[in-house]
């Protein structure tokens, strides 16, 4: 039974795949561009956020800076007693932000008789306090604060740290660095500030659910810790050590480096990314961001639009199917109709369609393949039964060709004697031949142009010819010109064959041969010397001129001596790479022949090591093999 509307639900899904790929394709681009540009924005509100809260936090410390410096002008160019630096360093703590000031003197650089000398006044809890401070329990002298503006003689804002018996609280340093006329410091002026007002700023900067503001000395080290533990041990170094992420300390590189920049990252599965940028005074502020929160309310609308298209895709589908059903009804009438003529039953009344277009037209194709299919299984009828008769005429012919080749090869004392012809195609036009009269042995190989009947039908020619004439008493060369002349009479087509021919004195071992163009022979000596190539005069191929003058040749072969014929099926055979076996791997594979006792075994392994060379491929000339061996 045919499922009805099968076709209707076929064209109606691949109408609804189309449109969905249209749809999927527009949710992606809507999505992708969505997606970067709240990204680029989200990017660049963090930076706007990230430039005011730089700008707030400066606004702030200018002032600390303008004061101590102004302080430290009246210590240099006045003479002060501790009533002075009362009056300085208490009128540096008035400001909301400075916690408490000091003037700090090196060593007997404030009176003679003092190592240490540091007057330090503080305002804690709005608790004014003046202290004189400075001794072995405190040593300021190796404080960060006071250390290094002596060392480099430059103001300097020192890292985050808890100051006992000073400020008592977290705090930064602003110290000011006072040089005489030795160029030597002779005392540091500091304006101390709580860190308290910077981790409130740092805590109210959160443009989303998951993002977050950090503050860094130069060192790394936090402004929103709150305790002298966290402060030693918990730094923006430590931090990113623990994710071995390279993206983060990328991130924590550029920031130390005092650079300004964004940067993204991937850290235990969250994309997000970090806007960075320095202070004047070498620290550095970051904002870090989520992706998930930046793109939060976007991949709402992205379902949302997902759930709408769905939705409507639903709805065409439904829509899609019934139009088409009612569309496509003709088409299930004629494929009863087609189904009936499968069965064979090809004179079927074919359904009525009444539309005047593709479907009419459609009809009127199926009434004309009716018309044509009767008409053409009559003649493929007719076509079969001359085919069938072909068939019969080409397995005849290769039999025949079979037969024309000798097939019972000698068993003697004094020679061995073996060839095999595998033809391209059901026939050839490789021939061989090969007859003993006495003590001598008369051979041919030959390989006619072409393939198929022509050269099969070339090739029974020549072996007659060949078969006839050399029984003559005649020289091979005056037998291969009668053969020649016979072949050029009537060779209207213009087809050639390469023949070699030789006669073999089995008791001697003198060898005459004449060569018409063919595949010079191997030879191979006895007793495992190196094969080669017999030298050979270069006469033209059979059947090409009249009256052409072939030369013959002599030599001698000693006892165990091989000769290897074979036509160019064998050096000519093409892997799919199109490279061939060739000559010197026909030469190579001969040295390995020494071994191998019978001319069947020869003809045989060489014909393997020619397969396995092609792996596969399909022959593509007719291959003709001839071993000989004088014993």
């Amino acid at each position: 039974m045919i499922r009805k509307r099968s076709f209707s639900v076929r064209l109606s899904l691949n109408i609804i795949l189309v449109v969905a790929a249209l749809f999927l394709g527009a949710i992606a681009i809507v999505a992708f561009t969505s997606h970067r540009l709240i990204t680029d924005e989200a990017m660049r509100s963090a930076q706007n956020k990230l430039d005011a809260s730089i700008n707030d936090i400066e606004k702030k410390l200018a002032p600390t800076e303008s004061k101590v410096q102004s302080v430290g002008w009246f210590v240099a160019n006045q003479a002060c007693d501790t009533t002075t630096l009362r009056f300085l360093t208490t009128a540096v703590v008035k400001d909301l932000n400075i916690i408490g000031s000091s003037v700090a003197y090196a060593p007997f650089a404030f009176d003679s008789t003092r190592y240490y000398f540091m007057y330090y006044a503080s305002d804690v809890d709005n608790e004014l306090k003046n202290n004189v401070l400075g001794s072995e329990e405190y040593n300021y002298f190796s404080m960060d604060w006071f250390r290094i503006p002596y060392q480099t003689k430059k103001p300097y804002w020192s890292d985050p740290y808890f100051d006992k018996g000073g400020g008592n609280c977290l705090m930064s340093t602003y110290s000011y660095p006072l040089i005489d006329k030795n160029n030597k410091v002779y005392a540091i002026v500091t304006a101390d500030i709580t860190l308290e007002w910077i981790a409130e700023k740092v805590k109210t900067i959160k443009p989303y659910k998951n993002s977050y503001m950090t503050v860094v000395s130069a060192n790394g080290s936090y402004f929103d810790v709150t305790t002298e533990e966290l402060l030693n041990n918990y730094t923006i170094y430590s931090t990113a050590k623990k994710t071995s992420n390279k993206q983060v300390m990328k991130i924590v590189d550029e920031m130390m480096a005092g650079h300004k920049g964004v940067n993204q990252f991937n850290n235990n599965g969250y994309q997000g990314f970090a806007v960075y940028g320095p202070l004047h005074n070498g620290w550095s502020a970051a904002i870090i961001c989520q992706y998930r929160d930046v793109l939060e309310r976007s991949l709402e609308m992205s379902k949302i639009l997902g759930l709408v298209c769905l939705f409507g895709l639903i709805a065409m589908y439904i829509f899609c199917r019934r139009r088409v059903r009612k569309l496509t009804q003709p088409i299930t009438e004629l494929t009863v109709s087609a189904m009936n003529m499968a069965k064979g039953n090809f004179h079927a009344q074919l359904a009525e369609v009444n539309t005047n277009d593709e479907m009419r037209r459609l009809h009127d194709a199926f009434d004309q393949m009716q018309h044509s299919i009767n008409d053409y299984i009559t003649e493929l009828r007719t076509t079969t039964a001359s085919n069938m008769r072909f068939e019969s005429e080409l397995h005849i012919a290769k039999r025949i060709q079979h037969h024309m080749v000798p097939t019972d090869f000698p068993e003697r004392d004094d020679v061995g004697l073996y060839a095999l012809l595998q033809p391209a195609k059901e026939v050839g036009g490789d021939l061989y031949d090969f007859v003993i009269r006495g003590n001598e042995l008369y051979f041919t190989i030959g390989d006619v142009s072409g393939k198929g009947v022509p050269a099969a039908m070339f090739m029974s020619i020549t072996r007659s010819a060949s078969r006839f004439i050399s029984g003559l008493d005649m020289k091979l060369d005056e037998v291969m010109e009668n053969i020649n002349n016979t072949i050029v009479d009537g060779n209207d087509s213009g087809m050639f064959v390469t023949l070699f021919m030789g006669c073999l004195n089995l008791q001697t071992g003198h060898l005459k041969f004449c060569n018409g163009g063919h595949n010079p022979i191997v030879v191979v000596p006895a007793d495992g010397g190196e094969p080669y190539f017999l030298k050979q005069k270069s006469n033209i191929a059979v059947g090409v001129f009249p009256d052409f003058k072939y030369e013959m040749q002599e030599m001698d072969l000693g006892k165990g001596s091989r000769l290897l014929l074979y036509t160019d099926g064998v050096t000519e055979a093409e892997r799919s790479d199109k490279s061939q076996y060739g000559e010197d791997r026909l030469v190579e594979w001969a040295k390995s022949s020494h071994g191998i006792e019978s001319e069947e075994g020869v003809c045989k392994m060489l014909y393997a090591d020619v397969k396995r060379f092609v792996a596969g491929n399909e022959q593509n000339d007719d291959i003709t093999i001839m071993s000989i061996k004088l014993k």
